[in-house]
């Protein structure tokens, strides 16, 4: 006889006893019957929790959706309360100093234009922020190379003792010369810096110039370091702004120690007065 087919009868009296019914039964489940009490208890229970973890899932989902709604609202009323001429007013205020920037550099042979980005002053609106940062970024980069690559200042700061153009011959007194750079006087051994950055092109001695260096910026700029009486760099090496590239001498032709001072734009030699400030 085959187990799994065994059958219990199993008798269902009513209270009177008046009525006797038989129900056949498989025996396997009378004789397991706490192995399928338990299975239907933790099938029971298991369909109680995922009810519950749905319906707390659900109203956590609802309350991350109503404060993303509270945070939307609230940049709304914030971006509202903006106000944009304030906005305008900075910018256009921020504008006219790189105007003035501008002029400077175009004084000394940089040309550079600034123009308002479409949908600033113009429509009098107000572009996203990341056009207005891009286009502020992109411009102060362009300053800030032009600035770095164009000699500013004094090599060393000394009195200027003769200036560029015609002046009286220094070692005989008679007649007339042209004076292509600035002459600035200094004690012997004084450091000499440069002015921008860029790169050496000549270092050594030439002609009048005794121990000179000739630095090479971006722009069409070169500098000329006259009358040294050391030099510290060599050709081909970068140079930062205000690296120390020699000492003040009084070698070539020099009646004294002192550095002349050559500013050229595009191979002219130009008034060097022009670059040693900003007015």
């Amino acid at each position: 006889m085959n187990p799994k087919k065994e059958k219990t009868t199993v008798l269902f009296v009513n209270k009177n006893a008046q009525g006797i019914k038989p129900m056949q039964i498989s025996s396997k489940l009378i004789l397991n019957w706490k192995k399928y009490l338990a299975a239907m208890l933790l099938v029971f229970f298991g369909l109680i929790g995922a009810i519950v973890f749905l319906t707390s899932n659900n109203l956590k989902q609802s309350q991350i959706r109503e404060a993303l709604t509270q945070k939307i609202q609230s940049m709304h009323v914030t971006y509202a309360q903006v106000d944009t001429n304030a906005i305008r007013d900075k910018f256009t205020t921020i504008d006219k100093e790189l105007v003035t920037i501008n002029g400077y550099l175009r004084a000394r042979g940089i040309k550079s234009t600034l123009k308002v980005p479409e949908g600033g002053e113009e429509d009098h609106d107000i572009i996203s922020t990341d056009e207005i940062s891009d286009f502020y970024d992109n411009y102060l980069k362009k300053i800030i190379y032009n600035i770095s690559y164009t000699p500013l200042g004094y090599p060393y700061p000394g009195a200027i003792t003769s200036t560029f153009g015609h002046r009286e011959n220094p070692f005989s007194g008679e007649g007339v010369e042209t004076h292509k750079g600035v002459d600035i006087r200094a004690a012997w051994g004084s450091p000499v810096k440069a002015m921008a950055k860029g790169e050496v092109e000549f270092a050594g001695l030439r002609g009048g110039f005794g121990n000179c260096i000739m630095l090479k910026h971006g722009n069409g700029f070169e500098t000329l370091y006259g009358h040294l009486s050391k030099i510290l760099v060599s050709v081909g090496q970068k140079i930062e702004i205000g690296q120390q590239i020699g000492n003040i001498g009084s070698t070539g032709r020099s009646t004294g120690p002192h550095l002349h001072y050559e500013v050229h734009k595009n191979g002219e030699k130009i008034d060097p007065k022009n670059f040693l400030t900003l007015n």
